[in-house]
């Protein structure tokens, strides 16, 4: 089977798991504080700072279209208003490394962390409020304007915010990243968790214009001088018990939290406050501001309602992850059968191929893929998780999804947000010896895919059983 002409096959990273000795960032601070998953620093994680361009050869060597990679606002902007010009050169040298090899680079601006004054985890500091004010959207929207302005003549593929819904939860619901708040309420929800989840579109959609105004440079020579989105973590949510109306209705409400209300708000629906499926916050100056649907697929989720939690969600999913599972204090939750990655979530590659269809469906956008991969370190499960998956996107593209690009998470192992044990590279990397890169199998069957185009047969056979 081959895929369309010009379909995106590329890895990605993100600048804090990667590049190391960022001293200038809330999760800098952070992992020195926070009682929460924070095994090991991260040091100078896979040194990628100083190895930009061995990776950028690493990806031409499994032959990468596209490598997607965050750059540090905390480096770029290390002071409010000052910009950093060895940073910005260190940056352009990254994009020239890749260009030079023929890889066409897709920049994330922002990754989870944000520059001290912005955001300082320390309690008594000063700094700008985080995402809970409005003047950090005013400075990531200067930003996102310095970014294009700076990189737009060799960069045409922007995506703004990587999980905002990840950082709203992890930092202002459960209190797991930085600022740490526990907001778990309904009054909570309300006053603080949807706000900083409308500060975060807001931003989104005015950095989508602030690009498009400033990047009038074709890159790539395609006829398009800025293609904008935003990834987010999309999961396929599932009733524990598809026979209990509660599990149904809850199941719809988690969908609508997680999966919806992020790209409702940017196209024709709106924000949905109670998750009754009519919009309550309709900004017309957020429509329409958004290129194509980013996907970041990795979890299947059961869902149980939970009247005693608050409203709106009142609901929790089956969550196994990182030594925690919730299905020990929930009903009814269904024992899961099948392969397991090392960070303990059921792999379940026919998810991305319902997610995507009904998200085309609602949305009639084109999707890129932003984010697909796993935490093992088998080479072969690697391999079997890349194929199984690519399988249904397969079946998508037959049926006319316009599915522009598969990014595999991530090119080489990284630091994943308190250690280093869950291995996703297609690359593992020794970090005892000089961050020595090898190719695992994993990354040889990608190299095979990337190479034709298409998913060979002999590759099928092999690791595409169910």
């Amino acid at each position: 089977f081959y895929f369309p002409d010009g379909f995106m096959w590329g890895a990605g990273s993100s600048a804090y798991q990667t590049e190391g000795n960022n001293f200038n960032c809330d999760w800098y601070v952070w992992e020195r504080k926070s009682p929460f998953f924070i095994e090991v620093p991260a040091g100078k994680a896979t040194n990628a700072y100083e190895m930009y361009d061995t990776d950028a050869e690493l990806a031409k060597d499994i032959n990468l279209t596209h490598y997607r990679f965050s750059i540090e606002w905390s480096r770029i902007e290390p002071q409010k208003d000052v910009w950093d010009e060895d940073a910005i050169a260190h940056y352009r040298n990254v994009i020239n490394s890749l260009k030079e090899r023929g890889i066409t680079p897709i920049i994330t601006l922002h990754h989870f962390t944000n520059p001290l004054w912005v955001l300082n985890p320390e309690e008594g500091t000063s700094d700008l409020g985080g995402w809970t004010s409005k003047d950090t959207v005013d400075e990531f929207v200067e930003y996102a304007k310095k970014i294009a302005e700076e990189f737009g003549r060799d960069v045409d593929w922007y995506l703004t915010i990587n999980e905002p819904i990840i950082l709203v939860i992890s930092g202002y619901l459960y209190g797991l990243f930085p600022p740490g708040e526990i907001n778990f309420t309904t009054r909570g929800i309300y006053e603080k968790v949807y706000p900083v989840m409308k500060n975060l579109i807001e931003a989104h959609a005015r950095a989508y214009e602030v690009i498009k105004e400033t990047d009038a440079w074709d890159g790539d020579g395609d006829g398009v001088s800025a293609n904008v989105g935003l990834p987010e973590t999309i999961a396929f949510y599932e009733p524990a018990d598809p026979s209990d109306p509660g599990d149904v209705a809850a199941t719809t409400r988690m969908e609508r939290f997680y999966d919806f209300n992020l790209y409702d708000s940017l196209t024709i629906y709106g924000f949905d406050e109670n998750l009754d499926g009519t919009p309550d916050d309709v900004r017309q100056e957020w429509q329409g501001k958004v290129d194509f649907i980013g996907v970041n697929y990795y979890n299947h989720w059961y869902v149980v309602d939970v009247p005693g939690l608050p409203p709106p969600i009142s609901a929790l999913p089956c969550v196994s992850m990182r030594g925690f599972d919730i299905s020990t204090f929930l009903r009814d939750c269904p024992t899961i059968t099948g392969e397991r990655s090392n960070l303990g979530y059921e792999i379940y590659p026919e998810g991305i191929y319902h997610i995507i269809k009904k998200l085309y469906r609602r949305y009639k956008l084109p999707i890129l893929i932003t984010e697909n991969g796993v935490a093992t370190t088998s080479g072969e499960k690697r391999a079997r998780v890349i194929v199984r998956h690519l399988l249904w996107v397969k079946k998508l593209v037959q049926e006319g999804i316009p599915v522009l690009g598969y990014i595999y998470w991530s090119l080489t192992d990284n630091w994943e947000w308190g250690t280093f044990e869950p291995r996703f590279g297609l690359y593992s990397v020794d970090y005892e010896h000089n961050f020595q890169r090898s190719l695992n199998r994993g990354g040889e069957i990608f190299k095979e895919i990337a190479s034709c185009n298409c998913l060979p047969g002999w590759v099928i056979d092999k690791y595409g059983q169910q």
